[in-house]
């Protein structure tokens, strides 16, 4: 994926989880409203039980009275007949059996407190928890989308300095022509057949004419063909002639070497490894002869030779002339 798909990819996550995070927003709102109906439940069982506290702290004072004086011993004692005595007995177990529903009451409501407080704090945590995950999420998009931002930023650079190398590279080329023109021989046309400068291996997919550019996204002119071998790989002479050129091209060519056949024809041999020019200027050369070492010098973005073959200067298919 490139930076730029990559770049809609995460604004597209971005959208979904800030959708996700109005969702948690608003669920954690809801829980917030929850929360405080719970805290008003927690008010009101806690009023309920100070209530009850406090008049089950009262009944222990009067029962603590009582037990003191002997009250409900005298005041059955002082019964005026068996309907009042049995009556009386009758409250004194009432009020006994009220104490003790008292203090069961108490219980169940500090546990229901208790349950309720729970409840409030497992919320709280949930909520938390929840909007801590969606906003990590969210910071890692961010994270993501700025990263490739930058890359992005720095190959729209990249390319604006492609562009300018190989505006470079192609002024080069004219310039090579008029060194080509001026220092080719005349004499009859080379007719042989060329060999392959590369044996063992095929041209890539940069091929001459006029091809969209891989990086650039145009069409440029390529003229020659591009074939990939491992640095170092022996380049042949594609034909018998002399070397009109071994040595350094500023222009985006590198470590360049050109073979004046005669009539006219020449070729070329780009991107030339750091001393792997093993030929000079004015040395004669038979076809199939080692000239030089596969490199990645000048405008190269890995270890190739760019070959070219030209008449009177002028660029051909070098594929009419040899082939892999």
């Amino acid at each position: 994926m490139n930076d730029q798909n990559q770049r809609k990819t995460i604004i597209a996550e971005l959208e979904a989880k800030g959708y996700q995070k109005s969702q948690i927003e608003a669920k954690i709102r809801d829980i917030e409203s929850a929360i405080k109906t719970l805290d008003a439940a927690i008010e009101q069982a806690q009023n309920e039980y100070d209530a009850q506290l406090k008049l089950f702290q009262e009944r222990i004072v009067v029962l603590y009275v009582q037990s003191r004086t002997k009250a409900d011993t005298d005041e059955i004692l002082q019964s005026q007949d068996f309907d009042e005595m049995f009556k009386k007995v009758h409250m004194l177990q009432l009020v006994s059996k009220f104490d003790q529903d008292l203090m069961a009451s108490l219980e169940k409501k500090q546990a229901e407190i208790d349950e309720l407080k729970a409840a409030k704090v497992a919320e709280e945590e949930n909520a938390q928890q929840q909007l801590e995950a969606s906003l990590k999420i969210i910071n890692d998009l961010e994270v993501s989308r700025a990263a490739a931002d930058d890359r992005i930023a720095k190959s729209q650079q990249n390319v604006v300095s492609l562009e300018k190398a190989e505006n470079a590279l192609e002024k080069e080329a004219q310039e090579l022509g008029e060194l080509i023109r001026r220092a080719s021989s005349s004499g009859t046309a080379y007719s042989g057949i060329m060999q392959w400068p590369l044996p063992g291996y095929k041209p890539g997919s940069r091929r001459f004419g006029y091809q969209m550019h891989p990086i650039l996204k145009y069409k440029k002119f390529h003229g020659g063909i591009d074939i990939g071998a491992p640095q170092g790989t022996y380049i042949h002479a594609a034909a018998s002639g002399t070397v009109i050129w071994s040595g350094w091209r500023s222009g985006g060519s590198g470590n360049t070497v050109i073979i004046d056949h005669g009539g006219g024809m020449s070729t070329l041999y780009l991107h030339i490894m750091t001393g792997g020019l093993l030929v000079k200027e004015g040395q004669k050369v038979k076809a199939g002869d080692i000239i030089a070492k596969v490199g990645t010098t000048g405008l190269s973005t890995g270890p190739h030779l760019h070959f070219e073959v030209r008449k009177n200067g002028e660029r051909q298919d070098p594929l009419k002339y040899v082939t892999p």
